[in-house]
């Protein structure tokens, strides 16, 4: 049960809540750097999902937020992108994926690019998709 100490009232707890996705992360427990990722080696060549992109540095954040049909060309053509690449001289890309999906690949990323606020909006990579439909609540990468 939760409390509402204000009213001091018993309140029903919400399980309409974020759902938790499982985050993929490397063998030491942390985000993939982007130039290491290898799709072929992780097996994300047609796998579809929803990817976050961060960057280190002296004011580390997230980058971009995107939906795929195919994480592994995504990931190939991230490389090369000049949006992400320039980020790369800022301390590195790092990138995580979950797979979700298709039909609610862009309600998550909806809700990701609204509480995560990434620096960059829109971006080739993706067709430049405004992801204009009803949040779906999940957990942000940790």
């Amino acid at each position: 049960m939760w409390f509402d100490f204000k009213q001091k009232v018993q309140v029903e707890p919400d399980f309409d809540g974020p759902m938790t996705l499982p985050w993929e992360k490397n063998d030491g427990g942390r985000f993939w750097k982007l130039l290491h990722v290898r799709p072929a080696v992780v097996n994300l060549a047609g796998r579809g999902g929803v990817a976050a992109f961060f960057h280190r540095g002296v004011k580390p954040g997230w980058m971009f937020v995107c939906a795929s049909d195919d994480l592994g060309d995504l990931f190939a053509r991230a490389k090369d992108d000049p949006d992400i690449a320039e980020f790369e001289m800022r301390g590195g890309v790092y990138v995580t994926w979950s797979y979700v999906k298709p039909s609610f690949r862009d309600g998550v990323v909806a809700h990701l690019r609204k509480i995560l606020r990434p620096e960059i909006e829109t971006c080739a990579l993706d067709g430049n998709a405004a992801y204009a439909v009803d949040p779906i609540a999940v957990f942000p990468p940790a």
